[in-house]
C-alpha cells in the first residue's frame, strides 16, 4: 500500500478513536465532536505515516 493509504486509514481510525474517547469522557455536542475528531484525525494520520515509513 502507498503512504497515502496508510495516512487515510490512520485518519479514519483516529477519527473514530477520538469520537469514542469523547463519548467515554462524557462529552456530547457538535463542538466537542469537532475538537476530538480533529485531534484524532491528525494524530491518526501522523501515526499511519510513521507506520508506513518503518515498514
Amino acid at each position: 500500500m502507498t503512504r497515502e493509504s496508510y495516512r487515510r486509514i490512520g485518519a479514519v481510525t483516529g477519527l473514530l478513536g477520538g469520537w469514542a474517547m469523547m463519548f467515554g469522557l462524557g462529552y456530547m455536542g457538535l463542538v466537542p465532536a469537532a475538537i476530538f475528531g480533529i485531534i484524532g484525525c491528525v494524530s491518526g494520520a501522523i501515526t499511519g505515516e510513521k507506520i508506513h515509513d518503518r515498514g
